[in-house]
């Protein structure tokens, strides 16, 4: 089974910390998206994941979503405003 690196990047936090997994490429995104946020303390229902460009990412595989970008911007609406 195939692993990818993906990058999550609290890009709505001044340090703007960065959470690095490695996931097998068949794993559903959502779930990678939960573990990372949870490595960083914050409750993923109201986060938001994004690829770089702003583009939404609405599910699918790791692997589909790292196909586009492996960097995942996320975003706290409630910090952003």
């Amino acid at each position: 089974m195939a692993q990818v690196t993906l990058r999550f990047i609290f890009i709505s936090d001044a340090d703007k910390p960065v959470v690095a997994l490695r996931v097998p490429d068949d794993m559903l995104f959502q779930e990678a998206f939960v573990a990372a946020a949870k490595k960083q303390g914050k409750d993923a229902s109201i986060l938001t994941a994004t690829l770089p460009g702003g583009s939404p990412i609405t599910g699918g595989t790791v692997k589909e979503v790292a196909d586009r970008s492996a960097n995942i911007h996320v975003i706290d609406p409630s910090i952003v405003g």
